[in-house]
């Protein structure tokens, strides 16, 4: 199932920065499962984070080239390019996001296979994912803040 009319960065008043760019960070949500993708988002607009939304890897590579998140949470089983694609052709753009596999199938498994930095099992806690997208802006923030 897609929706087109949501896979646009959810915008918001203005908040202090955290990203160090003037701009709350953003995180992509790929996830070809509506509901799911709209709680998830919901989620991480409660925690202060701006959200994009794409219902396949193809939508997702689109949403993520022009959108160049902060942390994308990435479900693996999606029609037309399955999760496992969108990871490999992202890095073969020479895009290194930071992506939170998300699944019920094997997400740790999954993420050790792809080499994605981390991994949360559906049905997840909220402040599980809040945590885990967290961990990663701030690690991939410090990375960067060392270069």
């Amino acid at each position: 199932m897609q929706a087109k009319d949501d896979a646009s960065v959810e915008q918001s008043q203005p908040t202090q920065s955290t990203s160090g760019n003037g701009s709350r960070p953003r995180v992509l949500v790929v996830d070809d499962d509506v509901s799911l993708s709209r709680l998830v988002r919901a989620i991480l607009r409660t925690a202060d984070y701006e959200v994009a939304q794409a219902y396949n890897g193809i939508e997702a590579l689109e949403v993520a080239g022009r959108e160049h998140p902060d942390v994308i949470v990435l479900d693996l089983q999606m029609p037309q390019l399955d999760g496992r694609g969108f990871f490999r052709e992202l890095r073969a753009r020479g895009d290194h996001t930071p992506v939170l596999v998300s699944s019920s199938f094997g997400a740790r498994t999954a993420q050790r296979e792809l080499g994605a930095e981390a991994s949360i099992e559906k049905p997840f806690d909220p402040d599980a994912l809040v945590d885990a997208v967290t961990r990663l802006f701030q690690a991939s923030r410090a990375d960067s803040q060392h270069i």
